[in-house]
């Protein structure tokens, strides 16, 4: 399956945030400061040094199913079981997601990894 240049199969995209779960959904946590220091100096005055990024059902299946090991194609069908109807058009829909996600710096995508 190739969807706007990308192989599906190949593609294995792979978390780069750290993350939490809340009733049954992902809440992803983005440092608000780049520096590891300056976050405990906020976190020290009861500040909160993360963003918190909360995502929806399918976006927690797409987000926990980002291993660095699982494709976009295999995600895809698991979005097409859990969801139906709901997400299609699915191929899109994910790559959108993902795009989106890259932008934000919170996955990385790589190739299949060689056997």
């Amino acid at each position: 399956m190739v969807t706007q240049g990308l192989d599906f199969g190949a593609v294995r995209p792979r978390r780069l945030l750290e993350w939490s779960e809340e009733n049954d959904r992902c809440v992803l946590l983005r440092p608000r400061l780049r520096s590891a220091r300056l976050a405990r100096w906020v976190k020290r005055f009861g500040g909160d040094p993360y963003y918190r990024i909360r995502l929806d059902e399918v976006g927690s299946l797409v987000w926990q199913a980002c291993d660095g090991e699982t494709s976009l194609a295999q995600i895809a069908h698991r979005m097409r079981d859990r969801f139906g109807d709901k997400v299609e058009p699915v191929d899109q829909r994910l790559v959108q997601f993902v795009r989106s996600l890259l932008k934000g710096r919170m996955v990385s995508v790589g190739p299949t990894p060689s056997q």
